[in-house]
């Protein structure tokens, strides 16, 4: 018996081909166009609730910023001065609030973080010119704040980082001028300025001298005493407190600019566990906001007067009012 042959069939089976423009490129498309109307939403919901000072720190950051600076995103709340709260407030400043801006990189270019390094943007003051934005103006709170930028481009140009220290407190800008180990602001015991600090206020003044807002200037020393009687770090404190303040009218600051120059001596330490420390022989500059500069005018009697007289009035009488009246003024009236 003879077998049969095994036959093989095959089938073969043909598969369906998708025309390209069912493939899936749409997808990517309509995701980008997903994530604009996204952002563009988000403007209009942060320009809708934000202030006018808020609106000009955005544009600000928007005009002078990068997302590649230190690899920093400025669009961070976590960066941003002013944190936005979900109510549509915007957040008030902690109390205090602080914003150290030094060479050391504590803290960041909100008010909580380090400022970054580096130029500030092309319309930002380079040397002894102003940001147009503050030029001729009295700042605010959060204008302070990019005067801040300004001071430490130029601080750090100067090789000062570690000697500038630039802190944003409720009453303005404070400006802190400490000795260092490779820099001395005055000789030893002299109210003698050295080069380099010259130079600095040389450069700081005409920044300074182009906005209305006044400062105190305020001299202060270590605890090192002195061995004669006559002559004290109230002295000598004094002293490098006005010598500051000539050095930065004699470079460009209008003398109308500074309210008042104090001498505290080593009453106000900034570094307590080491009160010989460099740090603590500083001077101090503090640009004050328009309500600071009233309330130190009023302290100063300088403030309205109408509004003193009532109360003044008023204690007069109570305290006539409760004089002891003696028998022979009743017989008399």
């Amino acid at each position: 018996m003879s077998k049969e042959p095994h036959i093989i069939i095959v089938k073969k089976k043909r598969r369906g081909h998708h025309d390209e423009h069912h493939g899936g490129a749409w997808k990517v498309a309509f995701a980008d166009f997903a994530i604009a109307m996204m952002a563009f939403f988000m403007v209009l919901w942060i320009m809708e609730i934000a202030s006018q000072e808020e609106r000009e720190e955005i544009q600000y950051q928007l005009q002078n910023s990068s997302v590649f600076d230190n690899m920093e995103n400025v669009f961070d709340v976590a960066n941003s001065p002013f944190p936005i709260d979900f109510g549509g407030q915007a957040s008030p400043f902690e109390n205090p609030v602080q914003s150290k801006l030094s060479g050391n990189n504590k803290l960041d270019s909100s008010l909580h973080q380090q400022i970054p390094e580096g130029t500030v943007g092309a319309n930002a003051g380079r040397g002894s010119k102003l940001n147009s934005m503050l030029a001729g103006k009295h700042l605010s709170t959060a204008q302070l704040m990019m005067l801040a930028n300004e001071l430490k481009t130029v601080t750090d140009a100067l090789s000062a980082s570690e000697n500038v220290m630039l802190e944003i407190v409720p009453q303005g800008l404070r400006i802190l001028i400490q000795d260092s180990t490779r820099h001395f602001m005055f000789e030893r015991g002299s109210s003698n300025m050295t080069p380099f600090f010259e130079d600095m206020l040389y450069n700081l003044a005409p920044i300074l001298g182009q906005i209305k807002n006044r400062m105190v200037i305020s001299g202060h020393t270590d605890v090192t005493k002195f061995h004669r009687d006559t002559y004290s770090n109230w002295e000598l404190s004094g002293e490098r407190a006005l010598k500051a303040r000539q050095t930065l009218v004699s470079s460009g600051l209008p003398q109308a600019n500074v309210l008042q120059v104090a001498a505290m001596a080593e009453r106000m330490l900034v570094n307590e566990s080491d009160p010989k420390s460099g740090k603590n022989r500083r001077i101090e500059m503090m640009i004050l906001t328009k309500e600071a500069d009233a309330q130190l005018a009023l302290l100063f009697g300088q403030g309205p007067a109408v509004t003193q007289a009532p109360v003044i009035q008023q204690a007069r009488n109570f305290a006539e009012s409760n004089q002891p009246v003696s028998r022979l003024d009743v017989m008399l009236n």
